[in-house]
């Protein structure tokens, strides 16, 4: 393999860039409530019971947000495959109607 003509060197991230107990953004409160809004879909036995507007730092953040991830990748996965296995044969598409196939003629 050749080697690439470019490299970017990126430095290494200050020791207090990840903080676990600071505040969360706005940001990731909003991610927090798309995915309680996930959860809500999951299978009772699955779901957290955790109150969303009581997460405050970012590790409960991340600790909720990894739950919830592993969770719904394995619900996921599970209906992908039964999908798969029982998805009819598709048919081939219609053809447009001669009308629009039409080309003027000089």
């Amino acid at each position: 393999m050749s080697k690439h003509a470019y490299v970017v060197t990126v430095p290494k991230p200050h020791h207090t860039a990840y903080n676990p107990d600071r505040p969360i953004s706005d940001l990731v409160k909003n991610q927090i409530l798309h995915l309680s809004v996930a959860e809500q879909h999951l299978d009772t036995h699955h779901q957290t019971g955790t109150d969303v507007h009581s997460i405050k730092t970012e590790r409960e953040a991340s600790e909720y947000i990894a739950h919830l991830t592993r969770k719904l990748h394995g619900k996921e996965t599970k209906k992908s495959k039964a999908v798969k296995k029982t998805r009819p044969a598709r048919s081939k598409p219609a053809r447009a109607s001669s009308k629009t196939n039409r080309r003027k003629k000089k």
